[in-house]
């Protein structure tokens, strides 16, 4: 039996009922992991403890609902014992079990934010071909990026705990956010440069057309290729006519003449920042508050027992769930992913049949892709970006975290900017 104040028992069945979707899409995310066989991948574990968070949340929503006035009343009586103590600040006054529940949820916050910049600087070395002639490197990487988040969020942990924190409300803010606001800001910056990459390599392949440049790559592929073309026609017809001025590279992302003619992977990466800054703000206005909320709590005589109080109680509980979801959106509805659970989930009778045709962008840029392969000597195309962290040979199901954007690098010199096309001659090209 609840005993929340009335008015408020919506409140909590709304946020109860958002608690156990973020359960279970965070759930989905680690199953599709598990079955692709990337357990133990950065996304993976950030959805681990992101588990452990939303279950540590309907635990605590279901223990205060159902003691709500009985807990008050303890929690009152426990501030005015210690309300000078920053742990308790901190906590808004959670004593006991509720307490220990609130410990396991920050320290699942830290070690989510640590994982999640792991994997954000691993995709931007990638992305860099930072990796290529530092494979021991990588190997340390991934060690270290998959053992140094538990052991930093532990020591955290432990110095929270310490009186000498717990005596400076001031040191005990910074030591609990330094190392999950820190790699959070870190993450919002690499993914932006992952997302302007995106962008401008599509930019860069809306380019790839002949402008009688001298000196650039893609003039002189034309004119061998004219060339060639003009051989033949010398043969058949025993002049050597000049041939048009027409491009034999066709441009691959023209079919709807926009950049974003396949953007659901800038709109994932976009939610991902967007939910990265919102959740540094509110890790740390949640908190400030709370100095003023203890103090005066610690005056009265009865505690606040109004419908107000125990509404806002309730709605942050929001903030500590969303990541279920949110990882899940962002990473569990790729492509392939999309494809394992609409052939798991949508009855055989229900689904749309599978061998549809081409879209005009994919016809466009198969048709695009085939030429470039029959005609540029030198020329490597691969039309995907890999964006996880597992290793090439491992045995599993398609990749899921791909982005259909090909990035223009060179294989014997540092990355050229989409509109600088001047390059050696001999030079090879490869998009990854």
């Amino acid at each position: 039996m609840s005993q929340l104040p009335d008015g408020t028992l919506g409140d909590a069945v709304g946020v109860l009922i958002f608690t156990f979707i973020c359960l279970i899409t965070n759930t989905l995310l680690i199953w599709l992991f598990w079955i692709n066989n990337e357990r133990w991948s950065y996304i993976a574990l950030v959805g681990y403890f992101a588990l452990l968070c939303t279950l540590s949340s309907i635990i605590q929503q279901i223990y205060n609902y159902t003691l709500w006035n009985d807990l008050a009343w303890q929690q009152l009586y426990y501030i005015k014992a210690n309300y000078k103590n920053a742990d308790v600040i901190f906590n808004n006054g959670n004593f006991g079990f509720m307490r220990a529940l609130a410990i396991i949820r920050l320290f699942c916050y830290i070690v989510e934010s640590s994982y999640l910049l792991a994997y954000c600087v691993l995709v931007t070395l990638t992305m860099c071909n930072f990796w290529a002639q530092r494979r021991e490197a990588e190997r340390m990487f991934a060690i270290f990026g998959r053992i140094a988040p538990i052991a930093l969020a532990t020591i955290t942990i432990g110095l929270l705990q310490t009186p000498a924190v717990q005596s400076s409300f001031a040191a005990y803010m910074v030591i609990a956010n330094v190392q999950s606001v820190s790699s959070c800001a870190i993450s919002i910056v690499l993914l932006s440069f992952v997302i302007r990459q995106y962008i401008m390599s599509k930019l860069a392949w809306r380019r790839l057309s002949t402008r009688g440049e001298s000196g650039s790559l893609w003039s002189r592929l034309r004119n061998n290729t004219i060339g060639s073309s003009n051989g033949t026609n010398g043969s058949n017809n025993g002049t050597k006519d000049q041939a048009p001025n027409t491009p034999t590279v066709a441009p691959a992302f023209t079919a709807r003449g926009t950049v974003f003619d396949n953007n659901w992977v800038v709109v994932r990466l976009t939610i991902a920042v967007a939910f990265i800054s919102v959740f540094i703000v509110a890790n740390i206005a949640t908190h400030l508050p709370q100095a003023d909320d203890v103090a005066r709590d610690a005056k009265a005589d009865a505690p606040d027992l109004g419908p107000e109080r125990a509404s806002s109680n309730i709605i942050g509980y929001i903030f500590g769930v969303t990541p279920g979801l949110t990882i899940w959106i962002v990473f569990g509805l790729t492509r392939d992913f999309r494809k394992i659970m609409y052939e798991t989930f949508v009855p055989r009778r229900w689904r749309k049949r599978l061998s549809s045709p081409a879209s005009p962008l994919e016809a466009s840029w198969s048709a695009a892709q085939g030429r470039q392969q029959a005609n540029l000597s030198g020329v490597t195309v691969e039309t995907v970006i890999q964006l996880d962290d597992i290793k090439p040979n491992t045995k599993r199901r398609p990749l899921p975290d791909k982005m259909d954007a090909p990035l223009l690098t060179s294989t014997s010199t540092s990355r050229l900017a989409p509109s600088d096309r001047s390059i050696p001659k001999d030079e090879a090209f490869t998009v990854v």
